[in-house]
């Protein structure tokens, strides 16, 4: 791993564990083993370096996550509910990666903003894709399948944080279930 791998892999987990605002770049740095010019090296501020670890770890995590969705050829809604329900990767301490930052970062600036839109389209983008695969291929029936992608893009980040209120990822995996009972009803006979 390089400096600059280190830096953001330290980064993103104090953000993701503490919050942006409560992570100080000395704190970053200490658990980096590095010194502030080796930080600076790479990024002009704790900003930047954010933005980056937003690029890189967030979007990053939620593009090979959900976009093995669309590695199938048929059976788009299966293989959905087959990635929900591998909790492997999920956190229900934390909650979601995305919408810890989303919740404290994007109304505070258009740079976190913008940074972290672009995560959660790319997160409907996978789902907007599958959906319309399987609506191709007359497996489910739905008049707006962009609308869908959001609903259950939404979906899971509400399943995510109900599990995470209570740090119980049971919660996750019967939220998940009441979904899949959705889709069983849009699904075609």
């Amino acid at each position: 791993m390089t400096s600059k791998e280190k830096l953001l892999e330290v980064t993103f987990n104090e953000i993701y564990e503490n919050g942006y605002y409560s992570t100080s770049v000395d704190k970053i740095l200490k658990k980096a083993k590095m010194n502030k010019g080796s930080m600076y090296h790479y990024f002009k501020s704790k900003k930047e370096l954010v933005l980056s670890v937003i690029d890189v770890h967030i979007y990053g995590y939620i593009n090979s996550k959900y976009s093995v969705i669309l590695d199938v050829n048929e059976n788009y809604v299966d293989s959905i509910f087959k990635v929900l329900k591998n909790t492997d990767s999920f956190n229900f301490i934390y909650g979601c990666r995305l919408n810890s930052l989303v919740q404290e970062l994007s109304h505070q600036d258009d740079d976190f903003k913008i940074a972290l839109e672009k995560v959660f389209f790319r997160f409907e983008e996978i789902f907007e894709e599958a959906l319309t695969k399987a609506k191709e291929q007359d497996e489910i029936e739905h008049n707006n399948i962009k609308q869908l992608a959001i609903y259950v893009v939404a979906s899971i980040q509400g399943c995510l944080s109900s599990a995470q209120k209570s740090q119980d990822g049971n919660i996750f995996e019967n939220c998940i279930l009441q979904l899949e009972h959705y889709f069983n009803q849009i699904k075609k006979k």
